[in-house]
């Protein structure tokens, strides 16, 4: 998506509207996720956190920003994701979570981060997380500084290439952390498979710039 600018004001607008939610979102949910209601995720007392979904502008188009998690003994090792994690309690909102997340991750400092909105909460079955993803703009990236015990790769992918549907498999395969194979649509960029929660958010986001651009 070519960078023009006026596109990020025009975001921050989009974004102000009421959010597609579900609607968007279950377009790159697994087949076997469940549907649960916000009083039943509520009980399952879930933990919260914050991403941040980052746009810049490289070589003249929007570009977002995605870690590569560091193998380890727990159900995200190694999988693709925003930068984020758990709200801690000195955090004032869940928007500093993802700020501070980001600066701790990537090594973008808060100040830096232009908040331009927020996408719909997501619970996360698998590790009984809810997040809450923020949307950012920052200016002038030449370079990130991935957090050496955190984050095995920082992988910079075109916005444009979320628009193409035909840059998404629905039948990719993944070995999940139990050792079962499953087929999940899934977002694959070089090496590089982005499905589950990320692709979850990244479908409602990408729903949002598609209704940018047809101006509805």
């Amino acid at each position: 998506m070519k960078f023009e600018k006026d596109i990020i004001e025009k975001l921050r607008k989009e974004l102000s509207q009421p959010l597609p939610g579900e609607e968007a979102q279950y377009r790159m949910a697994p087949p076997y996720r469940p549907n649960l209601s916000k009083e039943e995720i509520a009980k399952l007392n879930p933990k919260v956190s914050g991403v941040m979904v980052l746009l810049y502008e490289r070589n003249n188009l929007l570009n977002v920003v995605f870690t590569q998690r560091k193998k380890y003994e727990g159900v995200h090792s190694g999988q693709m994701s925003f930068p984020g994690g758990k709200k801690d309690e000195a955090d004032p909102d869940i928007v500093e979570t993802a700020l501070r997340e980001t600066e701790e991750e990537i090594g973008i400092a808060k100040n830096r981060i232009e908040v331009i909105g927020s996408l719909s909460e997501l619970y996360i079955p698998p590790s009984n997380f809810l997040v809450f993803p923020t949307v950012g703009f920052a200016e002038s990236i030449s370079s990130f500084q991935p957090h050496e015990n955190e984050v095995e790769k920082v992988v910079e992918i075109p916005l444009d290439f979320f628009l193409d549907r035909n840059n998404i498999n629905y039948k990719t395969e993944i070995k999940l952390f139990n050792e079962h194979i499953v087929q999940v649509p899934a977002y694959i960029y070089n090496e590089h498979i982005i499905w589950g929660a990320t692709a979850i958010m990244l479908s409602e986001f990408t729903f949002i710039i598609e209704r940018l651009m047809s101006g509805k």
